[in-house]
This record gives structure tokens, C-alpha cells and sequence, in this order.
């Protein structure tokens, strides 16, 4: 890869670099050299930052999308105390916060669990059923029932599925659906 279109590579991840040194018409062969050196050293050095800020920033977009989740299982475990099943559209939420939903929310709700969520034009599903619950609900029925409603398909385990589809205005419908298999 030529230093320019590696260089142009890791400004499109990180805008804030700084530039690579610019040639100057009127250099010798020998400055040439020098300069293809120094800025091979440069990209070096900016590659290596590059690397580092993007661990940072997953390592913070991790940690926030564990404390969001884990107060949205909190406030739905609490909002649907008593309920046999728990089934909710979760707003502005893609698979991996649906999952991470799940997760802690499956240890404080008992009965089957339904989440969905549209980010970017896209539908994430979400399903999990206690495995004292599997002989009446299966997960991964659930979704393969429920996801050609959003345009889409997913399977799974009996205890824990996921889906995906590609229609957010058949949401509603694909949730009462859910309500609908599991009362």
C-alpha cells in the first residue's frame, strides 16, 4: 500500500492526525530518500496511535452500552414484575444492546423473554425462555415465527435466539405476535 493511500486509510478512522511531510519539487535523490524514510516512520507512529484510540474507544462504547443495558434490564425487570412474559420494543437499539439486555434481565425475570429494536432502517430481535419453560416456548421458534414479519429470519437454542430484518414499520406487528404465542 503506497504511504499516501495508507495515510488517507487512517484519516478516514481517526480525522485528527497530523498530515504526512510534503515532498518538495526541488529535493536531491539523497533528500528524497531521507524523506520517504521520515515519512514511513511517521505513518508508523500514526498507525500505532490509531490502533491504540480505536481499543479506547471500544473499550468506552463497551462499557457504555453495558451500563445502558443494564439499567433498561433493570427498569423492565421492575416494569413487568408479576408478568408470565415480558415483551418489549426497546428504542434506538441494535442486536448486540438487545442481547445485552437479555443477559442480566433473563437472571431477574422468570418467564419468557421478547425484545426487539430498529436502529438504521434495520430490526433486531431478541429471545429468551427459561430452560424450565423450553417443553411450552421454544426461542428459536419464536423467532423463526416472528422475524418474516419484520422481512427478515434468525434461529437459535430453545433457551436463547436472535433474528434480524430489514422492515422497522412492521415492528408493532411482529410484537403482538409475540404477545400472541406466548400468552
Amino acid at each position: 500500500m503506497r504511504q499516501q493511500e495508507k495515510f488517507e486509510m487512517l484519516a478516514r478512522k481517526k480525522p485528527a492526525i497530523a498530515p504526512l511531510p510534503a515532498f518538495y519539487d526541488d529535493a536531491t535523490t539523497e533528500e528524497m530518500l531521507k524523506h520517504i524514510d521520515a515519512r514511513a516512520a511517521h505513518l508508523e507512529k500514526v498507525d500505532a496511535g490509531v490502533r491504540e484510540w480505536e481499543k479506547k474507544t471500544a473499550k468506552s462504547a463497551e462499557t457504555e452500552l453495558k451500563s445502558r443495558a443494564a439499567q433498561i434490564a433493570n427498569d423492565l425487570a421492575g416494569s413487568h414484575a408479576g408478568q408470565n412474559f415480558c415483551v418489549v420494543d426497546v428504542p434506538d437499539a441494535d442486536g448486540k444492546l438487545l442481547q445485552a439486555i437479555a443477559d442480566p434481565l433473563k437472571s431477574k425475570f422468570k418467564g419468557p423473554i421478547f425484545l426487539a429494536g430498529t436502529r438504521d432502517g434495520s430490526v433486531a430481535l431478541v429471545a429468551h425462555v427459561p430452560s424450565a419453560l423450553t417443553q411450552k416456548f421454544q426461542a428459536n421458534k419464536l423467532i423463526q415465527q416472528i422475524a418474516p414479519i419484520v422481512g427478515g429470519k434468525g434461529g437459535g437454542r430453545p433457551e436463547s435466539a436472535q433474528g434480524a430484518g430489514k422492515d422497522p414499520s412492521k415492528i408493532n406487528e411482529a410484537l403482538a405476535k409475540a404477545r400472541e404465542l406466548l400468552t
